[in-house]
């Protein structure tokens, strides 16, 4: 490795002292740089420089279009946020609607099953007295007759208080059991 470095060393020196010791090779040197410089200025600069210039107008409309898409897809995020909580609020509002619509509804169910309920036990309570005021009827009728029909044996028989009352209670006793 050392030995890599002397030799470049050395190289670096012989060029150096050539210079010194051959100042034509520089003039020649100058010479030719300047005769190619004035053939590149005077052939190849303005292509160079009109492809240069194409290429950076053409990087300047990618950079402009790159902003303009940049600044449309902000416009579009912005948007998109707005509409996200839009729809959001409209969601909550109309989750609200909903549910305060269920509670009226629950409401009214529990208010017609209530009038129901009460419209039930009245017609209940109607049919109950209906059938009290039949049965009462019917005991009317079945002491009726069973006074009638006493009456009628005690007018046949013209017996005492036991025997009325034994006759009485006979004919109670099958009214009743019939």
């Amino acid at each position: 490795m050392n030995q890599v470095f002397e030799d470049a060393i050395q190289g670096i020196q012989t060029g150096l002292n050539s210079v010194i010791e051959q100042p034509h090779i520089v003039v020649l040197n100058l010479l030719a740089f300047l005769v190619l410089l004035f053939f590149v200025r005077k052939f190849l600069w303005k292509s160079v420089t009109g492809f240069i210039e194409k290429r950076q107008a053409a990087l300047a409309e990618a950079l402009e279009l790159a902003d303009q898409e940049v600044f449309k897809a902000k416009e579009l995020q912005e948007n998109s946020v707005k509409e996200y909580e839009q729809m959001k609020h409209e969601t909550r509002e109309l989750k609200e609607r909903l549910t305060l619509q269920a509670y009226r509804e629950q409401e009214e169910l529990i208010e017609k099953a209530k009038l129901e309920a009460k419209r039930r036990i009245e017609q209940a309570e109607k049919d109950i007295e209906y059938e009290i005021q039949e049965a009462n009827d019917e005991i009317r009728q079945s002491i009726k007759e069973v006074a009638f029909a006493a009456a009628k044996k005690i007018v046949k028989r013209e017996i005492d208080e036991t025997v009325h009352d034994d006759i009485v209670e006979e004919i109670i006793q099958e009214r009743f059991k019939s």
